[in-house]
């Protein structure tokens, strides 16, 4: 897992760093310098390699320093010297003033000044070409909306990169909150941002991932051993994102069953694509308990499926069933297609109550009819994951649209304490939080997953980790990152306007 900083938390490794772990502050400094230097005259080659292919010579090959009064500054002052070190010619803008600047940017300064004597600091962007613009204006600790001389120079950085210069941003776009990825008046729309050690909340959550280009991370000395306690947000590794491995002495019984409560009256789609989903993650049986009208559906279109129906108006004999399928089930996920009727109800109180023992998911309709019940949250398992869009964590908690979009973090946080359960909420950038106060953020996936069945496939996946033997916390999480998987694997033969549901399932590997 990568872990994925706050504010503070990097505040703090850092102190710890050069504090205790004896690394100097200016060591740090120079080597995240060193390694921006390195990403910039990967650019610079390609504009020079460009120029020589080009009959239109007239693009030049400088380089512009936007630096602020602040240790992030200082780091463009290293980037500046670094390259002018390699024969590059560069430009520095410092906005503030001298007289502002920390005393590790002080040195710096100094340092660019005895390298090249003939250099003359600007105190405002110059209106002129560039190849390439470190944007080095504020780092992680902004905590207000940026104006004055600030923003004027972050507009005119934005200018630069609409007439083709490439923009590097110094640890987190200048005028990104770190914390929550605001934009705090205006911000630097970078090519690449160049994360000083670990990923910062800010450049991942929307909207500071959209500012923050290609994200690349830079090992500058700042360690998991600098950390001073596991932090509360990390990411899968691309490496780490695989289905469970498989053994060579198994058999169906081997990889768990799994019990879908999905499909109401006449509505059976949900429950296939679940099902199909499911399987395809690699679980070793599905039993579908669906409404008797979805029988035959289900059965054509799922044939390695089970199919146990419920009637109406036959309560008794639901409940019956519905028990023994639980016995026979590892794990169960509740409320694709379900629908809300007081049969619905009835049927999500008794799998709630009959399922102590084993893991649940509860998804779609078994949260709207919850929202209107919450004390069955506190019935059966302990061991649930619950995974609603925002418009279904708004109904969970009171809370508006906005207000759960402008916080995935906090509010998927705050719910799984409350109610020490696993959620995963779903969005642009979808967020598994889990009891303990942690959380994990997908990183993955494109707008074609926004389609009708995506989240019912979401469902299957999950339950079938569960009932494979992974953690529900981590089969949430993992089925979130195997999810979005599929989706661009998907997206890549039918286009984000095509991918459907199905699509989704057949790319899951």
């Amino acid at each position: 897992m990568q872990y994925i900083l706050s504010k503070d938390e990097m505040m703090m490794a850092d102190r710890k760093t050069s504090d205790e772990m004896h690394v100097p502050s200016a060591v740090l400094m120079e080597r995240a310098g060193l390694k921006i230097a390195d990403e910039a005259e990967k650019i610079l080659a390609q504009v020079k390699e460009q120029r020589k292919n080009s009959r239109n010579n007239s693009r030049n090959n400088r380089t512009l320093v936007v630096s602020g009064p602040g240790n992030n500054g200082g780091d463009g002052f290293v980037v500046g010297r670094i390259l002018m070190e390699r024969g590059f010619t560069v430009d520095f803008v410092l906005v503030g003033g001298e007289e502002k600047t920390s005393p590790l940017e002080k040195e710096q300064i100094l340092s660019v000044k005895a390298f090249a004597p003939e250099v003359r600091i600007a105190d405002a962007v110059p209106d002129r070409d560039y190849a390439v613009v470190i944007d080095a204006v504020f780092g992680v600790s902004l905590s207000r909306d940026v104006g004055g001389i600030y923003a004027k120079a972050i507009d005119s950085i934005n200018e630069l990169r609409e007439r083709g210069s490439y923009v590097i941003s110094v640890d987190i776009p200048s005028g990104i909150d770190a914390d929550t990825g605001k934009v705090m008046g205006t911000a630097v729309r970078a090519d690449m941002t160049v994360a000083c050690a670990f990923p910062k909340v800010g450049e991942i959550m929307l909207p500071g991932t959209l500012y923050a280009g290609k994200l690349v991370t830079a090992e500058i000395g700042i360690t998991e051993r600098s950390l001073c306690a596991e932090p509360k947000l990390s990411s899968y590794e691309e490496h780490e994102i695989r289905l469970p491995d498989r053994k060579s002495d198994s058999n169906k019984g081997t990889y768990g069953k799994v019990l879908l409560i999905a499909g109401s009256r006449d509505i059976a789609g949900a429950a296939v694509l679940a099902a199909r989903a499911a399987l395809k993650t690699g679980c070793g049986m599905v039993r579908v308990f669906a409404h008797e009208n979805n029988r035959t559906v289900i059965q054509s279109t799922v044939p390695e499926a089970l199919v146990t129906v419920w009637k109406e108006n036959d309560s008794d004999e639901t409940k019956r069933a519905l028990a023994d399928a639980i016995k026979w089930s590892t794990a169960l996920a509740i409320g694709p297609g379900l629908g809300t009727s007081e049969d619905a109800a009835e049927i999500l109180e008794t799998a709630l109550s009959e399922c102590v023992e084993r893991p649940v998911v509860l998804d779609a309709d078994a949260l709207n009819i919850i929202s209107k019940n919450k004390e069955l949250l506190k019935t059966g398992s302990s061991e649930k994951v619950i995974t609603p869009h925002v418009g279904e964590m708004s109904r969970l908690t009171g809370l508006s649209i906005p207000e759960v979009k402008d916080d995935l973090i906090g509010t998927a946080g705050s719910f799984a304490k409350k109610h020490g359960l696993t959620c995963v909420l779903k969005d642009s950038r979808t967020v598994t939080a889990l009891k303990d106060g942690t959380a994990v953020v997908n990183r993955n996936g494109n707008n074609g997953l926004a389609t009708a069945g995506s989240g019912d496939v979401l469902t299957g996946i999950i339950v079938s980790l569960i009932a494979q033997g992974v953690s529900p916390e981590k089969a949430a999480s993992l089925g979130v990152a195997l999810h979005g998987k599929a989706g661009d694997k998907g997206a890549k033969e039918f286009g984000c306007h095509g991918l459907l549901a199905g699509d989704i399932i057949d790319a899951i590997c």
